[in-house]
């Protein structure tokens, strides 16, 4: 009887230690499902892009909203500013009430972009507070009254400068970020791709910190009055100078990539070189849309003058297109762009690296 006793105790034990083995066993295959299911949530948040812009500038406005509807975020490029604060008088100013009508019923986010891009006028705002406060507080009647989510500020200097510039600059940038944070309006500013290859007077830790939002213009870096190159090398920095790589290592040592946008620029150079292959002037900016209509006319490129285009090619290293021709007067061009193809190379490199927020400049330009 007794060892019938033990006997049943002895199965019962046994018993609950099989349960209690099965439950561990589910439970570490439920946390392995958990955690699968995480990293997968991880890898698809990274690799997605959050949201793309597309800037609209004053002089080349939608024709319709369904242009538009593709693009997560509008940013109207936008109101110009000097001594005297907003420049009423100017087109992008009168452009404001069209913008908004042509936009009516656009579900996005809307941004008003601050224009300051004349080097001598931006000195003279940095320099006087006074201004400074009155651009502020102008700026953000507009966009309160007008309807915006957002503000981005341009701001663009070109020469040598001391840290002077580079401190008022902050101090500018701070004011607005304050003002706009009490709106509870997201602030966002524009800044070179270039700003630590060419030592630009712009402090990328300090600028960040007082923003929602830094976009990177990564375009511009063959100028027109250099010599011909790629828009934004992808890679080879070691032939350029500088990449796009590079570029966002720079910037990714100093902000966090969920706080960082990149710009594209959906346009080109279009240069004129002599007979040792230098420039002869100043290069002409030419759209991705009139790059394909330059390629597609029968007018310039008809099987009587198919030799007229010497090489059409992707550089592989760049990434973005180069096409040389001979134009009727004989002269010989370079253009190099960058187009869709080439711009989404560069986003999944910035999927890859956590930056999931894109923009292209500009609408009407691809």
């Amino acid at each position: 009887m007794i060892r019938t006793k033990i006997l049943l105790l002895l199965i019962f034990i046994l018993f609950l230690i099989g349960i209690r083995m099965s439950l561990k066993t589910k439970n570490s295959n439920l946390e392995t499902i958990q955690i699968s299911t995480t990293s997968q949530q991880m890898i698809q948040k990274k690799s997605i892009v959050k949201n793309s812009s597309i800037f609209i500038p004053y002089w080349a406005l939608p024709q319709s909203k369904e242009d538009i509807d593709a693009y997560d975020r509008l940013m109207y490029f936008g109101i110009g500013v000097d001594e005297n604060g907003a420049q009423k008088n100017e087109i992008g100013y009168k452009q404001l009430s069209e913008f908004q009508a042509v936009t009516k019923g656009y579900f996005g986010k809307k941004s008003l972009v601050i224009r300051m891009l004349d080097t001598e006028n931006n000195t003279k705002i940095l320099n006087n507070e006074k201004i400074q406060n009155t651009i502020i507080l102008e700026i953000n009647n507009l966009v309160n009254e007008n309807g915006f989510t957002e503000l981005a500020l341009d701001l663009e200097l070109s020469g040598l400068f001391n840290t002077d510039i580079t401190n008022k600059v902050n101090l500018f940038v701070q004011k607005i970020y304050t003002l706009e944070n009490r709106y509870y309006k997201h602030f966002s500013v524009i800044i070179y791709g270039d700003v630590f290859y060419r030592s630009r007077p712009f402090d990328i830790k300090s600028i960040g910190n007082n923003c929602d939002e830094l976009m990177i213009m990564a375009y511009d870096f063959s100028k027109p009055y250099g010599e011909p190159g790629p828009n934004f090398p992808y890679e080879d920095k070691e032939k350029w100078g500088y990449d796009f790589k590079e570029m966002i290592r720079d910037y990714t040592l100093q902000i966090v990539p969920e706080k960082l946008s990149v710009i594209f620029g959906m346009y080109g150079y279009n240069w004129t070189l002599n007979q040792q292959g230098t420039p002869l002037k100043r290069a002409e900016t030419v759209t991705v849309n009139q790059i394909k209509k330059i390629l597609n006319s029968k007018l310039s490129f008809d099987k009587a003058q198919d030799k007229q285009i010497l090489n059409k090619s992707q550089i592989p290293n760049s990434k973005e297109k180069k096409i040389e021709y001979v134009d009727s007067e004989n002269q010989k061009h370079v253009m190099w762009y960058e187009d869709e193809e080439s711009a989404q190379v560069k986003i999944d490199y910035l999927k890859e690296k956590g930056v999931g927020s894109i923009g292209y400049w500009a609408y009407g330009y691809f």
